[in-house]
């Protein structure tokens, strides 16, 4: 038996990543209708619901909560407000955690920006789309501290009176590990976003990546809105002009491994200067300000003791 929990439209990150570079999608086959988007729910696959603990139901209503907050126009208000605006009860003060291929993040305000301010808006990109609906298709919490989760994150074009409206963009996973207090708040987080690569081909038409002119185009992109939003002290360079002269000498970068110091990380961060523009602007400056940068694979996959305080492999153990 399964638990069934609707969070779609019209309740954009995560993911959704690299949306400021969809600027060229063409789209194909028809998006559900919203009575079908209706029909895929939540659930639960692993236990019956009169037989699933109070901890694993609590768990699970977090994480839920987490990803309804991805979906547009949910997270509008944190867009607006910061982390002030976040309902209470979703990450500690504290909180740390990992987003591969994204980066690590050390605090609160750094993870509600990942996991809601990354969810792009319609009004923020060429192709208007957003994040629609979620779906959490698998769930397991044996302990009250620990659970996994696999979610499907489901995008579309968001453009109401347009034909193209509600028709699909390609969908995006995320699997995750969670560490929570005992109230059931998350402390600790461990999550990939696979094939993130692929997934910006296909938003862009099925253009690769390393085709010269979407790379010409990414950096113009990232070089004018820095010099929009980058002012007084958070400015990067003198002029577009120098911008795009000196990004255009670094490697774009695989979105599959977009820590580094290259084009892709620059992407990613560009749309967070809208955010806080004095702690991301130096990350889509010249020295990547601590973000983009190049560091050791070691460093960047397996420092669970210096991100998490604990040795790798007992972050995410029930005990």
């Amino acid at each position: 038996m399964q638990i069934a929990i609707q969070m779609f439209r019209p309740n954009f990150i995560l993911l959704a990543l690299g949306w400021a570079l969809l600027q060229q999608v063409h789209l194909a086959n028809a998006w559900p209708t919203p009575h079908q988007l209706s029909q895929w729910l939540p659930h639960f696959k692993s236990q019956r619901p009169q037989t699933q603990p109070d901890f694993a139901r609590r768990n699970f209503e977090t994480v839920s909560r987490i990803y309804n907050l991805t979906v547009y126009p949910n997270q509008l208000p944190i867009l607006g407000g910061g982390g002030a605006a976040a309902p209470p009860g979703l990450f500690t003060q504290d909180v740390r955690g990992r987003v591969t291929p994204v980066g690590d993040f050390e605090d609160f305000e750094h993870s509600i920006e990942y996991f809601f301010s990354l969810s792009p808006v319609p009004q923020g990109n060429a192709v208007k789309g957003a994040i629609t609906g979620y779906r959490i298709v698998e769930f397991s919490s044996q302990c009250p501290e620990i659970a996994a989760s696999v979610v499907y994150l489901y995008c579309s074009v968001v453009d109401p009176g347009s034909p193209d409206h509600g028709r699909p963009l390609p969908a995006l996973k995320q699997v995750a590990f969670w560490r929570f207090d005992s109230q059931g708040t998350v402390a600790y987080y461990d999550a990939w976003i696979p094939n993130l690569h692929s997934w910006v081909e296909l938003t862009n038409g099925g253009a690769p990546v390393s085709d010269p002119q979407f790379q010409a185009s990414s950096i113009t992109q990232i070089c004018t809105l820095t010099q929009l939003r980058c002012h007084g002290e958070n400015r990067q360079w003198d002029s577009i002009e120098q911008c795009i002269a000196d990004l255009s000498q670094k490697p774009y970068g695989n979105y599959d491994e977009a820590w580094g110091d290259n084009i892709a990380c620059r992407s990613i961060h560009l749309v967070l200067t809208q955010v806080r523009p004095d702690v991301h602007c130096p990350h889509v400056g010249p020295t990547g300000g601590g973000k983009c940068v190049n560091a050791p694979y070691a460093e960047r996959y397996f420092s669970d003791e210096s991100l998490f305080g604990s040795p790798s492999g007992e972050t995410f153990v029930c005990k």
